[in-house]
């Protein structure tokens, strides 16, 4: 979902407000990182998205390049937010972001040979161009985070209950899912994209703290589906998932409206009607928004939103 014109502009003038300050803000919240290795690692599995061959590329090099997505081929049919294995070279590659090689990586090791012989080739076509875009989207990120990142993350934790275990891991990638973003757990691992309009200007903001949510994910899905059960109700699959959006948007934009910004949720583009049905939106404004505002336990929230599904 695209993030209004005005919105940009808007963020682009609250940049250019923050410059000079020290990112003290965004580093005690997120370490963020530029990783060759990663960076190839997902665009490998989504097909070479984000690295077409020039033409003069050499034979022998396109040859290699081609066997590599050979190889991947595989692994693009599967999760990268649930394979097992998927998350295992996703953490072990978190490892080594400066390292020439992969020695001593536990990770298959035809992925090993595939990413080893590659990186060369990735590192003449194409990285310098993707580690300067992950950089300035970083910058750009940290003096929002400069500006707002202390009073999202008091707010978010209000609304968790929970004190949070900063700072937060994101490897920051031209390609990283399919939505734009993904979160891991144990520990609380970021991805997300530098090259995903939706995610550029305020968006950024709100989605690093969404994601970065995804580690208190489960008390949602709990909440709702042990309300669900005693009320006899069957909810939307995904409705924990809206919630989860649904804070991280609502907060956000408080947030920016305290410093004169409106901002809507990235959600509110579309994507609570396919979370959660038509008008969900609507619903988690009525019955989750008073627990964001103190008026109702999330235990009455939960019940609450869970009802008007009956």
């Amino acid at each position: 979902m695209l993030v209004r014109a005005a919105a940009l502009l808007a963020c682009a003038a609250a940049i250019v407000g923050a410059a000079g300050r020290p990112a003290r803000q965004a580093n005690a919240l997120f370490e963020f990182h530029s990783n060759p290795w990663l960076n190839l690692h997902h665009i490998l599995w989504a097909r070479g998205e984000r690295a077409t061959p020039p033409a003069d590329m050499a034979d022998a090099e396109r040859s290699a390049w081609n066997e590599g997505l050979a190889f991947y081929a595989p692994y693009a049919k599967r999760n990268l937010l649930f394979d097992e294995e998927l998350l295992k070279i996703k953490e072990a590659l978190r490892t080594v972001e400066t390292e020439i090689s992969l020695d001593g990586v536990a990770i298959d090791a035809g992925v090993k040979s595939t990413l080893e012989r590659l990186m060369p080739i990735y590192r003449k076509h194409w990285w310098p161009a993707h580690d300067r875009t992950n950089r300035e989207w970083t910058a750009a990120a940290r003096k929002l985070l400069d500006r707002h990142g202390a009073a999202l993350n008091a707010a978010i934790a209000r609304a968790y209950g929970v004190t949070p275990d900063n700072p937060v891991w994101v490897d920051v990638a031209v390609y990283a899912h399919p939505n734009g973003a993904y979160t891991t757990t144990r520990p609380t691992h970021v991805a997300i994209s530098s090259t995903d309009s939706g995610y550029a200007g305020y968006a950024a903001l709100e989605m690093l703290f969404h994601e970065r949510s995804h580690a208190w994910g489960r008390m949602l899905f709990d909440g709702v589906t042990e309300t669900a059960i005693a009320q006899g109700v069957k909810t939307p699959p995904q409705l924990s998932h809206a919630i989860l959006f649904y804070t991280a948007g609502e907060l956000t934009s408080r947030e920016l409206k305290q410093h004169g910004i409106e901002y809507k949720h990235y959600a509110q583009g579309g994507l609570y009607d396919v979370l959660c049905g038509t008008g969900c939106g609507d619903r988690l404004a009525v019955h989750w928004r008073p627990f964001l505002d103190g008026q109702r336990t999330r235990a009455e929230a939960f019940a609450a939103l869970v009802a008007s599904f009956k």
